[in-house]
Protein backbone atom coordinates (compact mmCIF):
# COMPACT_ATOMS: atom_id res chain seq x y z
CA UNK A 1 0.00 0.00 0.00
CA UNK A 2 1.44 3.39 -0.96
CA UNK A 3 1.83 6.10 1.67
CA UNK A 4 -0.81 8.76 2.03
CA UNK A 5 0.31 12.02 0.35
CA UNK A 6 0.48 13.75 3.74
CA UNK A 7 2.85 11.06 5.02
CA UNK A 8 5.47 11.55 2.29
CA UNK A 9 8.51 13.25 3.70
CA UNK A 10 9.42 15.91 1.18
CA UNK A 11 11.10 19.26 1.55
CA UNK A 12 8.90 22.26 2.08
CA UNK A 13 8.14 24.13 -1.11
CA UNK A 14 10.10 27.35 -1.31
CA UNK A 15 7.82 30.33 -1.86
CA UNK A 16 8.34 31.88 -5.29
CA UNK A 17 9.95 35.30 -5.17
CA UNK A 18 6.97 36.79 -7.03
CA UNK A 19 4.69 35.90 -4.13
CA UNK A 20 7.07 37.47 -1.63
CA UNK A 21 7.31 40.64 -3.71
CA UNK A 22 3.52 40.78 -3.94
CA UNK A 23 3.17 40.28 -0.19
CA UNK A 24 5.71 43.04 0.48
CA UNK A 25 3.83 45.37 -1.87
CA UNK A 26 0.54 44.69 -0.09
CA UNK A 27 2.21 45.18 3.30
CA UNK A 28 3.73 48.48 2.18
CA UNK A 29 0.42 49.75 0.81
CA UNK A 30 -1.38 48.82 4.03
CA UNK A 31 1.21 50.34 6.40
CA UNK A 32 1.58 53.48 4.26
CA UNK A 33 -2.21 53.94 4.13
CA UNK A 34 -2.44 53.48 7.91
CA UNK A 35 0.20 56.15 8.47
CA UNK A 36 -1.49 58.52 6.02
CA UNK A 37 -4.78 58.11 7.90
CA UNK A 38 -2.93 59.10 11.08
CA UNK A 39 -2.06 62.50 9.63
CA UNK A 40 -5.04 64.89 9.89
CA UNK A 41 -3.57 67.34 7.35
CA UNK A 42 -3.56 64.60 4.70
CA UNK A 43 -7.26 63.91 5.16
CA UNK A 44 -7.99 67.66 5.20
CA UNK A 45 -6.19 68.04 1.86
CA UNK A 46 -8.08 65.05 0.42
CA UNK A 47 -4.88 63.19 -0.43
CA UNK A 48 -4.74 59.50 -1.22
CA UNK A 49 -1.69 57.23 -1.41
CA UNK A 50 -1.00 57.84 -5.12
CA UNK A 51 -0.55 61.55 -4.47
CA UNK A 52 2.87 61.02 -2.88
CA UNK A 53 4.38 59.39 -5.97
CA UNK A 54 2.91 62.00 -8.29
CA UNK A 55 4.23 64.85 -6.12
CA UNK A 56 7.66 63.18 -6.15
CA UNK A 57 7.63 62.86 -9.94
CA UNK A 58 6.50 66.44 -10.44
CA UNK A 59 9.33 67.64 -8.19
CA UNK A 60 11.89 65.62 -10.14
CA UNK A 61 10.64 66.52 -13.62
CA UNK A 62 9.10 69.98 -13.28
CA UNK A 63 7.86 71.53 -15.31
CA UNK A 64 6.32 68.22 -16.32
CA UNK A 65 3.41 67.20 -18.50
CA UNK A 66 0.76 64.84 -17.20
CA UNK A 67 1.92 62.33 -19.82
CA UNK A 68 5.48 62.48 -18.45
CA UNK A 69 4.15 61.86 -14.93
CA UNK A 70 2.07 58.95 -16.23
CA UNK A 71 5.15 57.38 -17.81
CA UNK A 72 7.39 58.08 -14.82
CA UNK A 73 4.95 56.57 -12.30
CA UNK A 74 3.64 53.80 -14.57
CA UNK A 75 0.10 55.07 -14.07
CA UNK A 76 -2.80 55.25 -16.48
CA UNK A 77 -3.08 58.82 -17.81
CA UNK A 78 -6.68 59.14 -16.55
CA UNK A 79 -5.50 58.24 -13.03
CA UNK A 80 -2.85 60.95 -13.22
CA UNK A 81 -5.48 63.52 -14.20
CA UNK A 82 -7.55 62.58 -11.13
CA UNK A 83 -4.57 62.75 -8.80
CA UNK A 84 -3.42 66.08 -10.26
CA UNK A 85 -6.96 67.40 -9.74
CA UNK A 86 -6.68 66.48 -6.04
CA UNK A 87 -3.23 68.05 -5.75
CA UNK A 88 -4.30 71.22 -7.55
CA UNK A 89 -7.41 71.58 -5.37
CA UNK A 90 -5.19 71.20 -2.27
CA UNK A 91 -2.95 73.97 -3.56
CA UNK A 92 0.07 71.69 -3.95
CA UNK A 93 0.40 71.78 -7.75
CA UNK A 94 0.09 74.53 -10.33
CA UNK A 95 -1.23 73.43 -13.71
CA UNK A 96 -0.71 75.80 -16.65
CA UNK A 97 -0.90 75.43 -20.40
CA UNK A 98 2.44 74.45 -21.88
CA UNK A 99 3.95 77.42 -23.70
CA UNK A 100 5.23 75.26 -26.59
CA UNK A 101 2.19 72.98 -26.98
CA UNK A 102 -1.21 74.37 -25.97
CA UNK A 103 -2.67 70.84 -25.86
CA UNK A 104 -0.49 70.02 -22.84
CA UNK A 105 -0.38 71.18 -19.26
CA UNK A 106 2.85 71.91 -17.42
CA UNK A 107 2.85 70.90 -13.78
CA UNK A 108 4.97 72.46 -11.07
CA UNK A 109 4.94 72.23 -7.29
CA UNK A 110 3.77 75.24 -5.34
CA UNK A 111 5.52 76.25 -2.12
CA UNK A 112 2.73 74.42 -0.29
CA UNK A 113 3.35 71.38 -2.49
CA UNK A 114 7.05 71.37 -1.63
CA UNK A 115 6.18 71.55 2.08
CA UNK A 116 3.61 68.74 1.70
CA UNK A 117 6.15 66.57 -0.13
CA UNK A 118 8.68 67.12 2.67
CA UNK A 119 6.05 66.05 5.23
CA UNK A 120 5.12 63.01 3.13
CA UNK A 121 8.82 62.08 2.92
CA UNK A 122 8.84 61.92 6.74
CA UNK A 123 5.80 59.61 6.66
CA UNK A 124 7.50 57.44 4.02
CA UNK A 125 10.69 57.24 6.12
CA UNK A 126 8.63 56.11 9.11
CA UNK A 127 6.92 53.45 7.01
CA UNK A 128 10.28 52.23 5.71
CA UNK A 129 11.54 51.94 9.29
CA UNK A 130 8.48 49.88 10.23
CA UNK A 131 8.76 47.54 7.26
CA UNK A 132 12.53 47.21 7.00
CA UNK A 133 13.32 47.50 10.70
CA UNK A 134 14.08 43.77 11.03
CA UNK A 135 16.94 44.12 8.53
CA UNK A 136 20.43 45.16 9.53
CA UNK A 137 21.67 48.46 8.12
CA UNK A 138 23.90 46.53 5.71
CA UNK A 139 21.06 44.27 4.50
CA UNK A 140 18.73 47.24 4.16
CA UNK A 141 21.28 49.14 2.04
CA UNK A 142 21.87 46.09 -0.15
CA UNK A 143 18.14 45.51 -0.57
CA UNK A 144 17.60 49.18 -1.50
CA UNK A 145 20.45 49.13 -4.02
CA UNK A 146 19.22 45.93 -5.70
CA UNK A 147 15.59 47.01 -5.71
CA UNK A 148 16.42 50.39 -7.23
CA UNK A 149 18.58 48.73 -9.87
CA UNK A 150 15.67 46.49 -10.89
CA UNK A 151 13.11 49.27 -10.84
CA UNK A 152 15.27 51.64 -12.90
CA UNK A 153 16.20 48.94 -15.40
CA UNK A 154 12.60 47.96 -16.00
CA UNK A 155 11.35 51.56 -15.91
CA UNK A 156 13.84 52.45 -18.64
CA UNK A 157 12.56 49.55 -20.75
CA UNK A 158 8.95 50.57 -20.15
CA UNK A 159 9.67 54.18 -21.13
CA UNK A 160 11.44 53.04 -24.33
CA UNK A 161 8.55 50.72 -25.24
CA UNK A 162 5.97 53.50 -24.73
CA UNK A 163 7.97 55.92 -26.91
CA UNK A 164 8.49 53.37 -29.69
Amino acid sequence: MSPHPQEIDRPAREEPLSLSIGALSVLHRRVFSEHLRGESWIAAAGLRPGCYGVLSSIEALQPASQAEISTDRGLDPSDVVGIVDILEKAGFVARARDTTDRRKYSLTLTDEGEAALARLDVVADTVQDVIFGPLSARDRAAFKRLLQRLVHRHADGTRAARKG
